[in-house]
């Protein structure tokens, strides 16, 4: 697996730079001190009537090229079977369905699928690579039902946003790519590495589910690069469960960050916790860091013994909101 999964992801981070280095600087503001309003809204819908598009990628497709405006597109109930993308020159889209156990996107896709020479970045049910981007109340769900890379989202836009989302998988469920992103009450399930990348993110009362799988798994594979490069997962007042045994996750690269924080954790964690992956001896420059959590899977007596302990001040700094909107651009978004 590890030989494997390695050179694909790389190939993942290629394709994504080029799409974050393509996003525009510019941010469209609010009014003083609100949040943005919707300047249109598109309606999908599966049975047609009174719809203006049936399939969601036509949706997107009808979004202006350079959008300066949100848009909303409302996805009514249904599981909608196709592959999703947002290029990185359509912004400000907020994609809203009717709840995450009615509305999903659903396509069966992985690593190698497109005769052999498709990589992890082909595999998404869903991506977006554009900035200043929404969804709430959907889920994406990439049914490959076997061990392989095969994503369900891929989120490669700064300024990302999920507020109820489901994201369903087994490896790679989560491409948490590039940019700073907030998920809020959102439901992560899968088995191997199934939130990855190198984003920086807060998880915020998300449920981390644990799927079956022939060995413990891997919650998360972070890709911090440096000790300057700011990101990292953090994950605060969530709850740890499923299925199987899993790792709290691998450091994919050097100075991988994972910050469990408030978190209840069933006995489904695996004890040593952690897993240094390539860095075994290295581990020193690893941030792999737990506090206030609580459960069984709490339990930090077997715990590897590189795990990080931080200040009071350091942890409040990557626990904070401020960590991924300093500038303020969660609170602009539209409610």
């Amino acid at each position: 697996m590890k030989q494997v999964l390695a050179p694909i992801i790389a190939l993942v981070i290629g394709i994504g730079t080029l799409a974050f280095m393509a996003i525009s600087p510019q941010v469209c503001h609010a009014a003083a001190g609100g949040s943005a309003t919707v300047a249109r809204s598109i309606f999908v819908s599966k049975k047609g009537s009174g719809a203006d598009f049936t399939r969601i990628q036509d949706a997107i497709n009808s979004v202006p090229f350079a959008n300066r405006r949100w848009i909303r597109i409302h996805i009514a109930a249904g599981v909608y079977k196709e592959k999703v993308s947002i290029p990185a020159n359509k912004s400000f889209i907020l994609l809203e369905g009717e709840g995450r156990q009615q509305t999903s996107i659903e396509w069966a896709d992985h690593a190698g699928g497109g005769g052999g020479d498709s990589g992890t970045a082909d595999s998404p049910t869903f991506a977006s690579y554009a900035a200043d981007f929404m969804a709430r109340d959907i889920t994406f769900k990439n049914t490959y039902g076997r061990m392989a890379p095969a994503v369900a989202a891929l989120v490669a836009g700064d300024r990302s946003a999920f507020y109820r989302c489901g994201f369903v998988g087994l490896q790679d469920t989560l491409s948490d790519l590039l940019g700073r992103h907030y998920y809020e009450r959102c439901y992560v399930e899968g088995a191997v590495d199934f939130i990855f990348g190198e984003a920086q993110s807060i998880f915020h009362r998300c449920h981390i589910s644990t799927a079956a799988a022939a060995a413990p798994g891997f919650i998360t594979a972070q890709g911090r690069s440096s000790a300057s490069d700011a990101s990292g997962f953090v994950f605060t007042s969530c709850t740890v469960g499923g299925a199987a045994p899993a790792y709290l996750g691998r450091a994919w690269r050097a100075y991988a960050r994972v910050v469990f924080y408030r978190t209840a954790m069933s006995a489904a964690v695996v004890g040593l916790g952690w897993d240094a992956w390539d860095y075994k001896g290295k581990e020193e420059t690893l941030e792999m860091v737990e506090s206030g959590c609580t459960g069984p899977g709490s339990n930090r007596t077997g715990r590897v013994p590189w795990e990080k302990t931080l200040s009071g001040e350091e942890l409040a700094k990557l626990v904070d909101i401020s960590y991924v909107s300093r500038d303020g651009w969660l609170a602009a978004q539209p409610r």
